[in-house]
């Protein structure tokens, strides 16, 4: 294996790019750790921090989030139910059901949020450019 190719293998989380996360409310910071195009084809791995008592309002869509705290302590309200999520908990956001996330802490909230590619921009838009490749290669 080539050098170049073991320096993508492995890295720090603090070292990867941030993405805008400005829908998301002010001072939310994004990083994709895997997604397509970057060892995740099918899902999208997003490393999530949020300052304190930030609210992410309630909101639904028809994709799965998966989520593992890290750092800090937060909650999910999941169809109107409270849980909370100190560091070294997860939670299961199921598809088409009401959800929010907050920070409850003093400290930044730290987690990992993983949803299908399709539930991502970054995601969605290079999941779509692939699936393009993926059909015209098909044709020919």
């Amino acid at each position: 294996m080539t050098e170049a190719l073991q320096e993508n293998l492995a890295g720090k989380l603090d070292d990867l790019p941030l993405i805008s996360a400005a829908s998301l409310g002010e001072g939310v910071l994004k990083r994709i750790v895997f997604g397509p195009g970057r060892f995740f084809d099918d899902y999208s791995v997003r490393l999530f921090t949020l300052p304190a008592r930030k609210i992410i309002p309630v909101h639904e869509h028809d994709w799965p989030h998966y989520l593992i705290t890290l750092d800090g302590h937060g909650q999910v309200v999941i169809d109107g139910v409270l849980h909370d999520l100190p560091q070294g908990s997860w939670a299961h956001v199921p598809a088409d059901v009401p959800h929010s996330y907050g920070n409850s802490g003093d400290d930044p909230f730290t987690f990992l949020c993983i949803v299908p590619w399709r539930g991502d921009p970054q995601g969605r838009r290079i999941g779509m450019k692939q699936r393009r490749i993926e059909e015209k290669e098909q044709e020919n």
